[in-house]
């Protein structure tokens, strides 16, 4: 836990985390905190006070200034995963009047993607982001200008930062990187990954790179489903398949190649991904492959195995190798 008084007195979970937040935005100078919650919700226009020169009043009335403030601001903090709740967040969302302006509510969760619960309120003023974005504004606000934030607000916003970083809030990967030399040719036949059956993963992944040729190659494709039972590739199991859901019938398309080809031992359990293959099914494209750069010179190999990543990172204008990925946080 940061070693500041301020967050001294907050214990446990979601209370700590929002409690230590809240503190720190009442210590912030108000045009910070409006910068701060302006990046972390990439809204501009959003705004605490308004300062006007010479405003038009009552009848002949244009006195020389006028400072107003008009907001209503709520907030939501999750810090596990897929915590987020639709009746929850449906109860938080009468709190708002129907189109006032100058409302919003705030759902923070560590969410890599966002939560499609957020979406059916369909309302431009419910705004999530996650801790990781939120992170990432303090270090937007912060490198524009250096004399902009004062020494206070810069260690209060740094302290904030590590109790995100020491609850684990920051350190999610939403990408896995898998050694392809066959898999690479069989995902852009077949639109799948196939691996051992007792294969463990990280949770919370929602896309699969390839590294392949001393590199990440270009596309990225989103994990469309993935069953936690092993899969028997035999006959039996894929014309069970051929008669299910399309992503059933993928399967059971990689199931025959695979008897047929004899590229994998019949009737043997296998864990499947079932992958995007185009833009539209999620699937994103690299500007450039990521070519391996080993820090010692070497020829190392940059995974062997699975490794894990961050889309953003990976998506980064300018990263073209692996120690540029890193660097980029990835």
């Amino acid at each position: 836990m940061p070693n500041s008084p301020l967050f001294s007195t907050y214990r446990g979970g979601e209370n700590r985390v929002t409690s230590s937040m809240m503190a720190v935005f009442q210590r912030l100078e108000l045009s910070l905190l409006e910068r701060l919650l302006g990046a972390v919700a990439e809204d501009s226009a959003l705004q605490l006070v308004a300062f006007v020169n010479q405003p038009s009043g009552a009848g002949p009335s244009t006195p020389d200034a006028r400072m107003s403030a008009h907001f209503d601001y709520w907030f939501e903090t999750k810090t596990a995963l897929n915590a987020l709740g639709a009746e929850q967040l449906a109860a938080h969302y009468k709190n708002m009047t129907a189109g006032a302006e100058h409302q919003r509510l705030f759902v923070v969760t560590p969410d890599p993607v966002r939560p499609a619960i957020i979406d059916s309120l369909n309302d431009d003023r419910v705004i999530w982001f996650n801790f990781r974005a939120m992170s990432d504004a303090i270090d937007e606000v912060m490198d524009e200008d250096n004399t902009f934030v004062g020494e206070q607000a810069r260690f209060l916003l740094r302290e904030l930062q590590t109790l995100f970083a020491e609850d684990g809030l920051l350190d999610f990967v939403d990408t896995v990187v898998v050694a392809a030399r066959f898999a690479w040719g069989e995902y852009n036949t077949l639109g799948v990954y196939v691996c051992q059956p007792d294969r463990s993963f990280r949770p919370g992944l929602t896309h699969m790179g390839f590294y392949t040729h001393g590199a990440i190659q270009p596309k990225v494709a989103a994990i469309l489903d993935q069953r936690s039972d092993p899969i028997t590739f035999d006959n039996n199991t894929a014309d069970a398949l051929r008669a299910g859901s399309p992503i059933d019938q993928r399967i059971a398309e990689a199931i025959e190649t695979s008897l047929e080809g004899g590229t994998r031992p019949p009737g043997q359990p296998y864990r499947v991904f079932v992958l995007s293959r185009s833009p539209e099914e999620g699937s994103v494209e690299l500007a450039t492959p990521i070519a391996n750069t080993p820090a010692s010179g070497g020829t190392f190999a940059w995974t062997m195995g699975q490794r894990y990543t961050r889309l953003a990172a990976l998506t980064k204008p300018g990263v073209g190798t692996t120690l540029e990925l890193k660097a980029a946080g990835g």
